[in-house]
């Protein structure tokens, strides 16, 4: 074997350490339903990823809060035909706002409608084929890693499209559709669906003020429907999505929730967002001054339908954004919320009233790598 064969029979595996560090702080002004003040380790997350060889690459991360470890990516990926196969543990292909990674959100939290698409890691299998007009993906999968495990495995397939007309230099439009189906068994750890949110900040990890409750829903299977659009003009970027659940329940009445966000922000500094495979990422200061984002959001999330009352939340949100480089930002934002009609707050009032309408300010240290 000569040099250059050597060096080739060497030359993998490669990989490189990744991890991010989300730190939170929030300071509320309460209105009916008492919140903690503080600082939340919102996310700690670590691992590798790189190439096996010249046909697979992998990725494998873990999750490190509040002292216990839980798996997010875990996959092996390698080009099959036009596209791409993906084994393992990855999100299910559904939604702009949550397939954008935490690193690159326009918010500190995403839209309050993105908790329809609870457990949004499964193990499976993915295929994802992306053009220069075109991105389309596909998934088979079953239950999360560490995940609940008595009863039958839950079984879903899910399907994205997203459509990318040319508009002209400097300018993005995206439109996205995607739909989700999981047949449940009733009778396992799966079967009772819970939807709910804090009020799109976690600095106070453990108050949610709209819930449908632990087992209040049993299901046999759930049917997931999203909308996506988006705009992009230099430093000008705007995103709006609707998202509905139709729940077939074993419990009760069938039910369905829907919720949807609008956003608009503008990077002072004139740099803009960057975009591939039907999803958003970050921003990278272009000066050594780094980059400035200001942003705003409207969400609205209604999880009440028949004898469920979990609870209607509208949000305004408005946030500033600071880019030291691209691996270091630094957050702020101010949420206005009103919740109406919620048994979540009815519970933590002692039934005094089902409405609540606190303001809070949020701040994060994020670092990448």
């Amino acid at each position: 074997m000569g040099l250059a064969g050597v060096s080739q029979a060497f030359a993998y595996p490669e990989f490189e350490v990744r991890g991010r560090l989300h730190l939170d702080a929030g300071f509320y002004d309460e209105d009916n339903v008492e919140f903690d003040d503080g600082f939340n380790n919102r996310r700690a997350r670590f691992g590798v990823g790189g190439d096996l060889d010249e046909n697979w690459d992998f990725r494998i991360e873990t999750n490190v809060t509040e002292g216990s470890l839980s798996a997010a990516d875990y996959r092996l990926r390698r080009g099959v035909g036009p596209g791409r196969l993906t084994i393992g543990q990855t999100k299910v292909p559904m939604g702009l706002n949550q397939l954008t990674s935490s690193n690159s959100i326009t918010f500190i939290e995403r839209a309050s409608p993105q908790n329809i698409i609870p457990d949004s890691r499964r193990l499976g299998f993915f295929y994802d084929v992306s053009e220069d007009m075109f991105t389309f993906q596909t998934a088979l999968f079953g239950r999360d890693l560490g995940g609940r495990e008595d009863g039958d495995m839950p079984l879903g397939v899910a399907g994205r499209g997203v459509f990318n007309p040319s508009i002209g230099q400097g300018q993005l439009l995206h439109l996205g559709a995607s739909v989700v189906y999981e047949d449940l068994d009733s009778d396992s750890g799966y079967a009772p669906r819970s939807f709910s949110d804090r009020p799109e900040g976690r600095a106070d990890p453990n108050t949610r003020l709209i819930s449908t409750g632990g087992f209040d829903i049993i299901a046999d299977s759930t049917t997931k429907y999203g909308l996506e659009l988006a705009y992009q003009a230099g430093p000008f970027s705007a995103e709006a999505e609707y998202l509905n659940v139709d729940v077939d329940r074993d419990n009760g009445e069938d039910v369905s929730f829907d919720g949807y966000h609008a956003q608009v922000s503008y990077v002072l500094t004139g740099e803009s967002r960057s975009y591939g495979g039907g999803s958003f990422g970050g921003i990278t200061p272009r000066g050594p001054g780094g980059a400035w984002e200001v942003a705003a959001r409207y969400s609205h999330m209604d999880l009440n339908d028949e004898d469920v009352m979990g609870g209607e939340q509208t949000n305004l949100t408005l946030g500033v954004n600071y880019y030291y480089s691209s691996n270091l930002r630094f957050m702020a934002n101010y949420v206005m919320a009103d919740v109406k009609d919620s048994q979540a707050v009815s519970d933590l009032t002692g039934g005094e009233t089902m409405d609540d309408s606190p303001n809070f300010v949020l701040a994060r240290m994020q670092y990448s790598f």
